[in-house]
């Protein structure tokens, strides 16, 4: 190594120093999910679509906080996946002691099975109780009308998009931001 700068290095792409957004107010966690599954279908990706407990104001940092938007059908997959693994674990010990004893822990295998679907079960129930809060959560906020769900326009383009499926999963009301950061502010 000789300290020198690579001089094949390409300068990447510019920062941007504002964020454009589509926030809608909804009445009900239903409504939400519904406009996050509506963006998901118009192509937004998952990555730029948050759940914001209050609305950010055009003077709002991209560095404020958000929420990863979860869905019923994620709760249900995050469930399957919890009880799907606790299951493999379960039988794979138990096939590891059935191999290692030459067969005669047969019925210590079987129990082991059984305590993995048993996991598998426990961790469903607090994966459910888990979801029971979230959506709690989410409908308080939407009572006091502060239910945001926040989609990060890549391109310009997309803010028709955006609002529309808004609109069409019953939002009380949606409007463009644009966020920018501290170093753009005059």
């Amino acid at each position: 190594m000789s300290g020198k700068p690579d001089e094949r290095a390409q300068p990447g792409p510019a920062v941007s120093e504002a964020v454009q957004e589509v926030q809608g107010v909804f009445p009900s966690d239903a409504a939400l999910q519904d406009a996050i599954s509506r963006l998901t279908l118009a192509g937004f990706d998952r990555a730029d679509i948050s759940v914001q407990s209050e609305p950010q104001s055009e003077a709002a940092t991209p560095e404020q906080s958000a929420d990863n938007p979860n869905t019923e059908v994620d709760a249900q997959q995050q469930r399957t996946l919890h009880t799907g693994l606790a299951a493999s674990v379960g039988a794979m010990a138990a096939a590891g002691a059935v191999i290692a004893t030459g067969g005669a822990a047969l019925a210590a295998a079987a129990a082991a099975v059984a305590g993995g679907l048993g996991l598998g079960g426990a961790m469903q129930g607090i994966t459910s109780a888990v979801d029971k809060i979230e959506h709690d959560s989410r409908e308080e906020a939407a009572a006091s009308g502060d239910l945001i769900l926040a989609v990060h326009l890549r391109r310009a383009d997309q803010r028709a998009a955006a609002e529309d499926a808004m609109r069409a999963a019953g939002a009380l009301s949606v409007v463009p931001v644009l966020r920018t950061s501290p170093a753009a502010a005059p």
